[in-house]
């Protein structure tokens, strides 16, 4: 089966299916989805001992994975998070996963978790397609992201109205991690019960998309010195490197499908459709992605989804984005 995330929750509490493959852009929808399936699957109070996350494939620990039985508990779940597991590991490996899907075990349930986009033209995937399920997380379109800033502002026991929460959306964007840290600001900037719009904008004055905007452009035109005096004025006012890595890579995936989608001559209509961001912005997108070649859009975005791998075993976030952004300039 090949789903969208909506289709994923239909059919997540009916049937237990030996294996998934979870991918594309809205990663929260995606974190979202491994929770639903971990409820699912796992008995509590076993959870800890029949759950398998591998997050650096090899041979070994993927067959170890498979052959493990549960412990206490009808099923386990094994979760592979690495893009480059193909590269990895050999085709017996990659074939005796085939295998044990088609068996249709759900004694070990395996989940995969990919990047942007996969190769549906593999077997392993043509396998999980048929017997499984394949899921794929889009951005949300603009009313859906509105909708989920309401939700989160509810979570934390507050209220905000619909304009308030479309301005959010219009200057922010869609990506809901992004969404749910602002809110979170929002939340504890406001005293009152109520999220007003004059809080958001004050907040939002300094945003962080202009900021990202300004580094990339400065990456496009080879200033580093630049590009690192904007890196760290945004590391000052307090914002997660983890965040902004996320931005900078955003920024350079919708660049990317920009001069993709210009070379088919969408209107700016269109093109504002299919990118999911503000109109407003549109004219300064298509200039900044005349800067870059679709090569380098390509090999800075890959940069930008290794240094999130550094990111997570680092002490020092900043040095790890400093020394990103000398090589994009470079």
């Amino acid at each position: 089966m090949n789903l969208n995330y909506a289709e994923f929750l239909e059919i997540v509490n009916k049937s237990f299916l030996p294996a998934y493959v979870f991918y594309g852009e809205e990663r929260f929808l995606i974190d979202e989805a491994v929770k639903k399936l971990k409820n699912k699957l796992l008995t509590d109070g076993t959870d800890i001992m029949n759950l398998s996350i591998i997050e650096n494939v090899d041979d070994k620990n993927v067959i170890d994975s498979l052959e493990t039985l549960p412990f206490m508990s009808d099923h386990r779940l094994i979760l592979i998070k690495d893009d480059e597991f193909f590269k990895k590991l050999n085709d017996s490996t990659i074939n005796n996963i085939i295998k044990h899907i088609e068996n249709g075990d759900t004694n070990n349930c395996i989940a995969f978790i990919f990047g942007d986009k996969i190769d549906m033209r593999k077997k392993l995937f043509k396998t999980i397609s048929k017997v499984g399920a394949i899921v794929n997380f889009e951005h949300l379109k603009y009313e859906e992201a509105v909708n989920y800033v309401g939700f989160f502002v509810r979570k934390y026991g507050k209220v905000i109205k619909k304009p308030v929460a479309e301005y959010i959306v219009k200057n922010i964007g869609v990506d809901l991690y992004r969404l749910l840290n602002e809110v979170k600001k929002f939340v504890s900037y406001s005293s009152d019960k109520e999220i007003l719009l004059d809080d958001v904008k004050f907040l939002i004055s300094s945003n962080i998309s202009e900021s990202v905007f300004r580094l990339v452009n400065a990456i496009g035109l080879k200033q580093e010195s630049t590009a690192i005096y904007v890196l760290n004025k945004m590391i000052a006012n307090a914002e997660n490197p983890i965040g902004i890595l996320a931005m900078i890579g955003r920024q350079f995936r919708i660049l990317l499908k920009a001069k993709y989608f210009l070379k088919q001559n969408l209107d700016r209509k269109e093109l504002q459709s299919r990118l999911g961001v503000p109109y407003f912005s549109i004219n300064d997108i298509i200039e900044q992605s005349k800067r870059f070649e679709e090569d380098d859009l390509i090999d800075a975005y890959e940069l930008c989804l290794k240094c999130d791998r550094e990111l997570k075993l680092s002490y020092d976030g900043n040095v790890v984005l400093e020394s990103l952004i000398r090589k994009l300039c470079n």
